[in-house]
């Protein structure tokens, strides 16, 4: 999923600093501005978000369907101007795959208030794209540049995006593993046996450093720009001890996953050892032993300093962002269902407003008391951080045939929190008139009434384009649009190899910034004409004198026929004699660091390595050695015939040997370093040259490449 805030042009925007949209905005009765309720303890299901200027348009936060609009008009209430409007979206995405079976996904975005919309805005049923104008921000309650935004879900869909239906995470088993991003988290039982030192050995040390308390925690592991950090949570929440750093570790990923391979060979790979630190647990198929232990330092109650901690061990369970844990904050809130009015009626949501007791208290709150208790709860920042992760089920106030039911309940006398109830029917449709002026689910195709039912799930707008911002799982649209300036022939190939592609980025934390992403697919885009070549091109010949050996004579040969020239294999004004002696110890010398050829005997090299080790998979992982090496990593032979054309044959082998090889090469650190033209030839000279300081071949076209990809993926316009 990619997905981006509705205003982009300016860096320093206020609700996504997040300073704005934890301050309740005061408003009217039929909405406050903030998520999930008004002062009035009333459902609002969405934000209202303030432009950064007042030309500044608001723009689709992802790809997908215009499912309603409405042009731009004004509604008065009360002596305030509302503008009306407003554009509702239907985008598909996906978030992940199980197998060859993608984790698809429908949610919905509304922005309401829309003064006016763009001339260029698709009509309903038409496709638009993440970062296209939908309009001008308008005015809500009299306040100019304002929009609502909600993020809406049914039932199905939300099961798919959350991974359950109600209440907590369920600890007792591993969270999803066809959906895995950002941070991992291990829960780790009470009194887990601590050491003061990483076990290295067969068994385990007689002394320990304690163990980690009589409670079950969570262990956070959080890779990002290089670095791990591990944050040790009660299963409140609430984070024990120091945040641990390990500098460099997600670049030496590959390095580290092959130093505990071979501290234990039996039954294992590098490949199991680098999903196991990656995600916690082994998410392909590659050998892991089932005892592999998975040493990192923590912090433990009483020891801030860290402790290691075996996070494999028997009894610990696995998850990640992807599973909404509570302990990171999220909340599922579906307790309001004795009716289907707007009025909140969540036992859940008033225990968040309620202010404990107070030690030693014995005074009772009257209901005047506790309601301002409640409503000066509502106004702080920590409990609007607290209600900012929840997601709530209640009926949509956008259906006008439900407005009058909807509202009935503003008439009521004695509800503390509506201090001026509209007892008056003339008030009371004043009201309802004008809220049936900005409603539109009568007006939506019915298959998205279906979907969603009157009654779905919403989410505050901050936290779930933050939340999913973190996915980066690549849809067929996502996937498409990246890919523009390829040829249609290049994106047909891109789309057959889009899972096994995701799964290897993910994999290799190329997925973990977008900026990343567009390096990879810009030079494996470029260097295999857009997924065309899975393996060098040439007959046995050309490998031989390639990789190999080469004689006197085909050297000759090659520098009379022009052969030699055009593959770049003659320096500067060398004649045919002087290329001839040198291209053959040059070729000898090749074939010697890459295992190939009789010359290699000593290391298994024998005839024909110099086609049998020809550039395979989409990075062109070449020779003996090279095959030897992925082999070894995966825990597989691809060096025995005909098994190193599986390279190239196999979808998952062509990815995955990529990302073997950009991780191998710690691709990711010049990748991460920027987006300007050094960085991208530094990334194209690993990928083309085998080392940064080296130029690539066809730089300029690497960089045409990887601008375009870049300009679809990141959030400039």
């Amino acid at each position: 999923m990619i997905i981006s805030p509705p205003f982009l042009s300016l860096s320093d925007i206020p609700v996504y600093d997040g300073q704005c949209a934890r301050n309740v905005m005061p408003g009217g009765i039929v909405g406050s501005g903030a998520y999930p309720v008004s002062q009035a303890m009333g459902w609002h299901g969405g934000l209202h978000i303030h432009a950064p200027t007042n030309i500044e348009p608001v723009r689709a936060i992802a790809d997908g369907t215009v499912v309603f609009r409405r042009d731009g008009g004004n509604a008065r209430y009360d002596n305030e101007d509302h503008s009306t409007g407003c554009v509702v979206i239907r985008h598909v995405t996906e978030i992940g795959a199980q197998g060859a079976t993608p984790v698809t996904v429908t949610y919905y975005s509304i922005t309401q208030h829309l003064r006016q919309l763009d001339h260029d805005l698709p009509a309903v049923g038409r496709a638009i794209y993440r970062k296209d104008k939908l309009g001008l921000a308008g005015t809500i309650h009299g306040e100019s540049d304002r929009i609502h935004l909600e993020i809406i879900a049914g039932d199905d869909d939300a099961m798919k995006l959350i991974g359950r239906r109600t209440g907590n995470l369920n600890v007792s088993d591993d969270g999803r593993s066809n959906v895995v991003c950002s941070q991992i988290y291990v829960l780790v039982p009470a009194k887990t046996l601590c050491y003061s030192a990483q076990p290295t050995g067969a068994s385990l040390p007689a002394a320990t450093a304690g163990d980690s308390g009589g409670e079950n925690l969570i262990v956070g592991i959080h890779y990002a720009a290089g670095n791990a950090t591990l944050t040790t949570y009660r299963l409140t929440g609430e984070i024990v001890g120091a945040v641990l750093t390990e500098t460099n570790t997600e670049y030496d990923l590959y390095t580290e996953a092959n130093t505990r391979h071979h501290r234990n060979t039996a039954g294992s790979s590098p490949s199991g050892w680098y999903e196991l630190l990656r995600f916690g647990r082994n998410l392909g198929t590659d050998p892991l032993p089932a005892n592999a232990a998975h040493w990192r330092k923590v912090s433990v109650p009483g020891q801030p300093g860290g402790v290691w901690i075996n996070l494999n061990a028997i009894n610990t369970k696995k998850f990640s962002d992807a599973d909404f844990p509570h302990w990171a904050g999220w909340k599922l809130i579906d307790d309001d269902i004795t009716d289907d009015n707007s009025r909140c009626d969540s036992a859940m949501i008033n225990a968040m407003l309620t202010s404990p007791p107070q030690p030693g208290a014995t005074t009772v709150l009257t209901p005047a008391q506790k309601t301002a208790d409640r409503m000066q709860n509502l106004c702080r920042s920590d409990v609007q951080e607290k209600l900012a992760k929840t997601i709530c089920k209640f009926p949509t106030e956008w259906a006008k045939d439900e407005v009058r039911k909807r509202w009935a309940w503003t008439r009521e006398t004695g509800n503390p929190y509506m201090p001026s109830p509209l007892e008056d029917e003339t008030d009371f449709t004043e009201m309802t008139d004008f809220a049936q002026k900005l409603c539109f689910w009568e007006d939506l195709p019915e298959e998205d009434r279906t979907r969603l039912t009157i009654k779905h799930w919403h989410f505050h707008p901050r936290e779930f384009i933050n939340h999913f911002r973190k996915c980066g799982w690549l849809s067929s649209t996502e996937f498409a649009r990246s890919l523009s300036s390829a040829p249609a022939e290049g994106k047909t190939r891109a789309e057959a190899l889009r899972l096994p592609m995701n799964a290897m980025l993910r994999k290799y934390g190329v997925v973990n910034s977008r900026q990343r992403t567009a390096h990879f697919l810009a030079q494996v885009g470029y260097e295999t004409l857009w997924w065309l070549y899975r393996e060098e091109l040439g007959n046995a010949k050309h490998f031989r004198t390639l990789y190999e050996v080469i004689t006197t004579a085909e050297t000759e040969a090659d520098y009379k026929s022009g052969l030699a020239k055009r593959l770049n294999l003659v320096q500067k004004g060398e004649s045919e004699q002087a290329s001839a002696a040198r291209r053959s110890g040059a070729v000898d010398a090749k074939a010697k660091t890459m295992d190939n050829g009789l010359v290699s005997a000593a290391a298994g090299g024998m005839a024909g390595d110099g086609s049998r080790f020809r550039g395979r998979g989409f990075l062109q992982i070449t020779g003996r050695r090279n095959y030897t090496s992925y082999g070894t990593f995966r825990g597989r032979d691809f060096t025995s015939d005909p098994n190193p054309l599986l390279l190239a044959s196999d979808d998952f082998n062509a990815c995955d040997a990529s990302g073997f090889y950009w991780s191998r090469e710690r691709a990711n650190v010049d990748a991460d370093a920027g987006a300007a033209a050094i960085n991208v030839t530094r990334v194209g000279g690993i990928v083309n040259r085998g080392s940064a300081t080296k130029v690539p071949l066809h730089d300029a076209e690497r960089q045409t490449t990887f601008k375009s990809i870049w300009g679809r993926l990141n959030d400039a316009i």
